[in-house]
C-alpha cells in the first residue's frame, strides 16, 4: 500500500516535509497540497496539484493522511477536520496551544480510527539518540541530573505568523521540543514546575527567555534555560543536553557533537555533520530525522500500529508548557498532572 499524503501549509516546514516524500520516504506519495500563498509555487516545483482549500484536500481520494504544517492555532480546528474525513494526521510541533486542544485532538482521532502523531524529529535526530543510547547503556551509572541550554542571540524570525502573542510565543515553541527530552532522557513524567519567563527586549513574540526548574517522579531534577536574547557570545548552543550522572557526564549538543566524560576527560562518541537549517532546507542531514518520523507514520498507517512517538506524548509536553505559565504568572512552583 502506498499512503497518499496531502501538505497543509506552504512555509519553510512544509518544503521540508515535501522533499522528504519525494526524496526520502518508501512507500509513500506527496499527493496535494493546501494553504498559504507559496502554495502553487511549491506544488509548481514537486508536480502535484494545488487545492484551494482544505476541504478540497481532504476530498481527495488519493490522500489517506495529512501533514499540517500550519500556524500553531490552525492545528486544531485542522485535526478535526481531517479526523471527520477518516485521514490520518501527522501535525508538525507543538502538537497545539494549550492541554485542552490537545485533547480535543486526541478524542477526535480516538474516535474516528485515525493514527496522530506529532513532530518530536529531535528523537530521530543521531546527537540526542547517540546520548540517549550512552545513558541507557549505562555509560555515566545512574541518572542524578540533567540541564538543557537553548541559547540564541536574537529571535531569527522578524516578521509573519510566528511573532503572534497568540501562537503561544516561544517558550511554546521550544517547550514543545525541550519538554518532550526531558521526559524521553529522564525515563520519568515530571510532577513539579517553577518557572519564570522574561522578555528583556522589546518586540514579539513573548516569552524569549525563560528558566525552569523541573522534579521528575524518579526524583531527577531538571534545569531548562533558554533565551533568544543572548548577549554575544552566547553560552553553549541552541539545543544543549548535559546528562550528569553517578559515574560521568554526557554532553550533547542535538545539532553537533555528542561528549562522554570520565576519569581519563573526555572522548568524543559521534559529531553530527554541519547544515545550515535556516538556508539549506534540502540538506540529507537535516532532513534524515524527519523522515524518518515522516516514514514511521506512514509505517504506522500501513501496519494498523501505533506510531513511534504516540500522541500522548506531546501532550505531556504541552502540559509542562501550560505548567511554566502558571508558575510564572503566580511565582509558585505547579504541580502535574495539572488539575
Amino acid at each position: 500500500m502506498t499512503v497518499g499524503i496531502g501538505i497543509v501549509g506552504s512555509g519553510h516546514m512544509a518544503r521540508t516535509y515535501a522533499q522528504c516524500l519525494t526524496a526520502h520516504t518508501t512507500g509513500t506519495r506527496f499527493a496535494a497540497i493546501t494553504g498559504g500563498s507559496r502554495a502553487p509555487i511549491v506544488a509548481a516545483e514537486y508536480g502535484v496539484p494545488a487545492e484551494p482549500t482544505l476541504e478540497a484536500l481532504l476530498a481527495r481520494p488519493d490522500v489517506d493522511a495529512v501533514i499540517l504544517a500550519t500556524p500553531h492555532s490552525l492545528h486544531l480546528p485542522q485535526t478535526l477536520a481531517a479526523a471527520a474525513a477518516g485521514r490520518h494526521v501527522y501535525v508538525e510541533k507543538p502538537m497545539a496551544l494549550d492541554v485542552a486542544e490537545c485533547d480535543a485532538m486526541l478524542d477526535a482521532c480516538r474516535a474516528a480510527g485515525v493514527v496522530l502523531t506529532v513532530n518530536q524529529v529531535s528523537r530521530f535526530r543521531a546527537s540526542p539518540r547517540t546520548a540517549r543510547t550512552a545513558l541507557l547503556d549505562g555509560r555515566i551509572g545512574a541518572l542524578r541530573m540533567m540541564r538543557f541550554t537553548t541559547s540564541v542571540l536574537g529571535y531569527p524570525f522578524t516578521k509573519g505568523w510566528s511573532n503572534d502573542p497568540a501562537e503561544g510565543g516561544v517558550i511554546l515553541d521550544m517547550g514543545a521540543h525541550v519538554f518532550d527530552l526531558v521526559r524521553w532522557f529522564g525515563g520519568s513524567e515530571v510532577r513539579r514546575v517553577f518557572g519564570s519567563l522574561r522578555d528583556f527586549t522589546d518586540g514579539t513574540p513573548p516569552s524569549k527567555s525563560a528558566m525552569v526548574q523541573l522534579e521528575l517522579a524518579n526524583g531527577v531534577p531538571v534545569q531548562f534555560l533558554m533565551s533568544f536574547e543572548m548577549p554575544p557570545p552566547g553560552i553553549g548552543s541552541q539545543a544543549e543536553v548535559v546528562l550528569i550522572g553517578s559515574d560521568g557526564i554526557i554532553d550533547c549538543d542535538n545539532f553537533g557533537a555528542v561528549r562522554l566524560g570520565g576519569e581519563n576527560g573526555w572522548e568524543t562518541l559521534f559529531v553530527m555533520p554541519p547544515f545550515d537549517g535556516n538556508r539549506d532546507a534540502k540538506s540529507p542531514v537535516r532532513l534524515a530525522a524527519f523522515a524518518e518520523q515522516v516514514q514511521d507514520f506512514a509505517d504506522a498507517i500501513r501496519d494498523h500500529r501505533v506510531p513511534a512517538v504516540p500522541p500522548e506524548e506531546s501532550r505531556a509536553a504541552i502540559e509542562i508548557v501550560e505548567a511554566v505559565r502558571r508558575s510564572s504568572e503566580t511565582g509558585r512552583s505547579v504541580d502535574l498532572p495539572l488539575a
